[in-house]
């Protein structure tokens, strides 16, 4: 277990990121750049450089991300793998004040002290070859994908490993999670793969009970789904386990008020390869052509799962989901006809132009749990990923989402505007922000609001500067409503979450 009680002198505080000057016209040297290690973990007031910090906007901002895709001259074969750090942005009064860290987690910690890769990753293989990756089985939790907040704790979350409980105000590592036993293995081959069970890195709260749902997915012999429930303090509740047709990579999954719903794409997982060191997960992933979607149907109150089949696909993210009535589910996620895999040097321009990055479209599926059918159709058309909605809303229908977009033409991997999706209008409203690139839209609803207005948190990476700065936005139009300018940049990131005063 990595903790933050380790007082030795710690080089990523004393160090200095390199400042680099001038705006390359070329989009794939920006994501390169935007992608640059993070040296410094600061702790400072950032200076308000455009506009005004609402007064209603009281509480704290996280999120995480790969603060770093290479170490003493080793790059991670996939931003997945970077290391994670968290930022922080407090709200108070008008001011801001912004702190990052990086989460001390057992591999950061080992590879730190060496200067150089140790483990291996989603996307990643140690260097040396086969022999230097023959029969290691402990993979390193990055810690990287999102941060949540529940039950008055704060957690890094990395779907393939246990989260990292995190201090909310100083954001030192406390140290892993196993969240009151849930992820304890209790089958010895399990442990000898990792010492916990996998906890997603998209858990879902009900807005009404405040309740925690979440899940893994357990390889071997016999894949399976474990599902996991929390009370609205934290408590666990219950573990259960759903046998699996196949292996599969499920990212996200939606929670309705009766039922929660995976979507099992038509990937074919190696494990055998990636076990035994010859390829790394996400080079044994391979589309079969045989397979369409399952849609995993499982009931809250453990009555009996329903299993049906639907047209190929795959969904990275979902944005809403809901029960229609007694018999149909109803869920707007985010559809990619085809899977790329393999891996990403994201600090390689050249490597960036040669991946090919399938479009993620609005989708709206309508499962018919008497017929066992499912019907969907392209809801809105437009390319975009990271969705946010209203918390508020999760379990029910939802009207407005945000998200990055790539608009039309656009080649390259990075998404350059913000989204804002009217899901019953079917209009969008788009704003580019090329060639500086935008994070998550995190939505966070004004105090007693109705859905859509309030304000959109965005870290946006300027390309001329090197810098990142954090934009309030108004989530009606998505004009500017203040920037604040952080003393670095922060490389591209996953998710966040708000935390009201």
């Amino acid at each position: 277990m990595a903790n933050a009680s380790m007082r030795s002198p710690d080089p990523w505080i004393h160090g200095r990121s390199e400042a680099l000057a001038g705006a390359p016209s070329d989009p794939f040297e920006v994501i390169a750049r935007a992608y640059a290690p993070v040296q410094d973990e600061v702790d400072v007031e950032v200076p308000i450089t455009f506009g005004a910090i609402p007064r209603d906007l009281s509480g704290t901002y996280f999120r995480n991300g790969p603060g770093r895709v290479s170490i003493g001259g080793d790059r991670y074969g996939h931003p997945f793998d970077g290391d994670g750090m968290v930022v922080r942005f407090a709200f108070d009064e008008g001011r801001v004040r912004y702190r990052n860290r990086y989460v001390r987690t057992r591999g950061f910690v080992d590879e730190q002290r060496a200067g150089r890769m140790l483990y291996r990753g989603f996307g990643s293989q140690r260097p040396g070859g086969l022999l230097a990756n023959l029969g290691r089985t402990r993979f390193k939790n990055a810690a990287n994908t999102s941060v949540l907040w529940h039950g008055g704790v704060l957690r890094a979350l990395w779907e393939g490993g246990a989260p990292h409980r995190i201090d909310p105000r100083t954001l030192e590592t406390i140290g892993v999670d196993d969240l009151g036993g849930l992820l304890r293995p209790e089958r010895a081959i399990e442990r000898a793969l990792a010492p916990e069970h996998a906890f997603t890195a998209h858990p879902a709260i009900d807005p009404r009970s405040g309740e925690l749902w979440g899940f893994g997915v357990i390889g071997g012999p016999r894949a399976r789904l474990a599902i996991y429930r929390l009370d609205a303090e934290g408590a666990p509740i219950e573990r259960r386990f759903v046998a699996l047709p196949r292996l599969a990579f499920v990212h996200d999954f939606v929670l309705t008020e009766r039922f929660l719903v995976f979507l099992l794409a038509p990937i074919a997982f190696d494990l055998a390869r990636a076990i035994v060191g010859l390829a790394s997960p996400v080079d044994a992933l391979r589309r079969d052509p045989s397979l369409g979607t399952t849609v995993l149907v499982v009931p809250r109150d453990g009555g009996a799962l329903r299993t049906i089949e639907a047209r190929a696909g795959f969904v990275f993210h979902h944005v809403a989901g809901w029960d229609e009535g007694t018999r149909e589910i109803v869920i707007d996620t985010l559809r990619m006809d085809d899977f790329e895999g393999g891996t990403i040097d994201v600090l390689d321009p050249a490597a960036l132009r040669r991946v090919r990055v399938p479009r993620a479209v609005p989708t709206r599926m309508i499962v018919d749990l008497a017929t066992r059918r499912v019907r969907e159709e392209v809801h809105i058309d437009a390319d975009v990923e990271l969705p946010t909605i209203d918390p508020r809303r999760r379990t029910r229908p939802a009207r407005i989402a945000y998200a990055v977009a790539r608009p039309s033409g656009w080649s390259a991997i990075s998404h350059p505007a913000i989204a804002r999706l009217d899901l019953a209008s079917r209009e969008v409203h788009m704003r580019d922000l090329a060639p500086d690139l935008p994070g998550e839209p995190l939505y966070v609803p004004r105090p007693y609001a109705p859905e859509g207005e309030g304000y959109v948190l965005t870290i946006v990476y300027r390309a001329e500067t090197h810098r990142s700065e954090l934009w309030v936005l108004d989530a009606r139009d998505l004009s500017t409503v203040a920037r604040a300018t952080l003393p670095h940049h922060v490389p591209l990131g996953f998710h966040g979450t708000f935390v009201p005063s």
